[in-house]
């Protein structure tokens, strides 16, 4: 099964140096649950009907539990549900959504990981298995956006996610190449209208996730506001 999506996020959200992510709140929760969603697509296993989203007929299961576990959720459902209702029903468990996508990505040697200790008490942190590779991968990303390198489909779909989490800050090197890249991440998106049914379902999800994720952020700031009154 291609997991190419969740690879690029993963491999670019965490921070090379540290092994903390440098994407964080509804965006990352939001992206990773975007990203297994989008490996599901590109595997044959989920497609979009308009926004309804459906289990392909005649797929079985991926043999992989952190994938399964959300095929057999929407399986049991007792009806179709949106996109954005699936985003929002398995945020609720993206903690474990994303210990299994890295845990996964670790054993692929996509990730590698480093035992620590703080005051007796063991912990792990985990890095880009290859720090050439990801390094190679932002420059990939920014040539698409800003040359308009012709992209696969699982970096179409990277692209979409790209954008819905705001990760144009862990492509660019420093502060002064992030505006630039934004501005060409925005254009990119706007400028390459949804053709074929890959790129409609990209569409799909890359709206379904912005939305959720702008959903998200408005609640937040109003528990925040109330809370403070």
């Amino acid at each position: 099964m291609e997991k190419k999506v969740s690879e690029y996020f993963l491999s670019l959200a965490l921070n090379p140096n540290t092994g903390y992510f440098r994407v964080t709140g509804n965006y990352f929760t939001y992206g990773i649950i975007g990203a297994l969603l989008m490996d599901l697509a590109l595997n044959g296993n989920i497609e979009l009907d308009g926004k309804i989203l459906k289990v392909k007929q005649g797929t079985g299961l991926t043999g992989m539990e952190v994938y399964d576990r959300a095929l057999e959720t929407f399986k049991a459902s007792p009806k179709e549900r949106s996109i954005r209702y699936w985003l929002r029903k398995l945020s609720y468990r993206s903690v474990w959504y994303r210990k299994g996508l890295v845990k996964l990505h670790t054993k692929n040697r996509v990730l590698r990981e480093e035992r620590k200790r703080f005051l007796g008490i063991p912990y792990y942190l985990r890095y880009p298995a290859d720090r050439v590779k990801t390094k190679k991968l932002a420059i990939r990303f920014k040539e698409i956006v800003i040359f308009n390198r012709q992209p696969d489909e699982a970096e179409l779909m990277f692209i979409g996610l790209l954008y819905a989490c705001k990760m144009h800050r862990v492509i660019a090197d420093v502060s002064s190449e992030r505006k630039k890249v934004r501005k060409a991440l925005v254009k990119y998106i706007r400028e390459n209208p949804a053709a074929s049914a890959v790129s409609k379902t990209i569409s799909e999800m890359q709206a379904a996730i912005t939305a959720s994720i702008a959903a998200a952020v408005i609640a937040s700031s109003s528990a925040s506001t109330m809370a403070g009154k």
